[in-house]
């Protein structure tokens, strides 16, 4: 294994498989870019939150959490595509989507709390359960 500060050199060839045919490649890329240090996954956010469109839900679930590990402003720029994956087909990627979403700066989360409380209705117990907590981060008006 490479240390992080080492990996990220290489940052840029692994942000180029994002866009390789084979789906187990691109969550692969993802998740290695995931495991840069923060400043330099920033470089790569842009083209990690295009694979939120990836047809397979893994590699969108992938993409979720690794943009969760962006600083928190650079995570905020991305918070619109990110709330979007709340009504994702995989129930994986919208659990990701919650708890990624629960990272953003309160003010930058406060954009999207419609969307988080939306949740609170979620058939699934760990879905509301992650909405209530992120909920929990909005300030008090």
């Amino acid at each position: 294994k490479l240390p992080a500060e080492a990996l990220a050199a290489h940052g840029a060839a692994v942000a180029a498989t994002l866009e390789h045919t084979d789906g187990k490649v691109r969550k692969a890329a993802v998740e290695t870019l995931g495991k840069l240090p923060a400043e330099a996954l920033a470089a790569h956010g842009a083209a990690v939150a295009a694979t939120l469109e990836h047809t397979d839900g893994k590699v969108r679930k992938a993409a979720v959490q690794t943009l969760g590990k962006l600083p928190a402003e650079a995570l905020a720029a991305h918070g619109a595509a990110v709330a979007a994956r709340l009504e994702d087909a995989n129930e994986y990627v919208r659990m990701a989507a919650v708890q990624t979403l629960g990272k953003l700066p309160a003010e930058a989360l406060a954009a999207h709390g419609a969307a988080v409380v939306a949740k609170l209705e979620h058939p699934d117990e760990d879905v509301r359960k992650a909405a209530v907590a992120v909920l929990g981060k909005l300030p008090a008006e």
